[in-house]
């Protein structure tokens, strides 16, 4: 119940900041979604954290789980870059160029700092654990990641979101550590701000454009990583 009510309030809050566009986006995702975490808070002083998967790390696997997450991002975002239309691209990079130094700030908080943090204990925490409950693994991992990609609206993100959603899934329903996936999380979208405050580099920034032959490659190397990292952490 807790789960489904923390997903409804994201997925009104997110509708409602993309139908208020950029000029409004930031600071008002930024209150939203510090608000948001204050709520989530409250309730995990109720349940097992255990349960949450915010369990120790192993420190080793940790490392090792944060930089594979981070390869098969940066190649699946090549290949989204690759294949996705120039106007949903140029749409995506029009909603993401903040007006101000403050809401340069903002959005570097909310991406950075909050909405990674948010959504591992919405998405691999409350809500896998309740899907778990009532589905079973591995649909649980499976609908976790549609609705984690889901909330991210425009299609580039939810084309980026929804492997990254199975993976960080499936490695917390195989016994790994929710703070894995946050650390994972951040330094996702650290590389992801860092791409929009500097454009034009290759692999990183989103106005970057692969030729068929870094795409094609690119979307190999992705399969190629996500299949290897399912195999250590299935999702069935």
């Amino acid at each position: 119940m807790i789960a489904c009510y923390a997903l409804g309030v994201q997925l009104a809050a997110s509708a409602l900041l993309a139908w208020l566009g950029p000029d409004w986006l930031w600071r008002a995702t930024l209150g939203a979604e510090a608000g948001f975490l204050t709520g989530l808070v409250f309730y995990l002083r109720r349940l097992d954290p255990y349960i949450l998967g915010l369990k120790a790390v192993d420190w080793g696997e940790a490392v090792l789980v944060v930089l594979w997450l981070q390869a098969i991002a940066f190649a699946s975002d090549a290949a989204i870059l690759w294949l996705a239309p120039a106007a949903l691209l140029d749409r995506y990079l029009q909603l993401f160029q903040p007006h101000s130094p403050a809401e340069w700030f903002a959005l570097a908080a909310l991406a950075v700092g909050v909405a990674p943090v948010i959504e591992e204990v919405l998405f691999r925490g409350l809500l896998l654990a309740a899907l778990r409950y009532r589905l079973g693994t591995a649909a649980a991992i499976v609908a976790s990641a549609l609705l984690f990609s889901a909330i991210h609206l425009e299609w580039v993100q939810i084309a980026a979101a929804l492997p990254v959603g199975l993976m960080l899934g499936a490695y917390v329903a195989r016994g790994g550590s929710l703070y894995v996936t946050a650390a994972a999380h951040i330094l996702g979208n650290g590389f992801s701000f860092l791409g929009l405050i500097c454009p034009g580099l290759p692999w990183l920034s989103a106005d970057w454009r692969p030729t068929d032959s870094e795409g094609a490659l690119a979307l190999l190397v992705a399969a190629g990583l996500l299949g290897k990292f399912l195999r250590r952490y299935p999702i069935a």
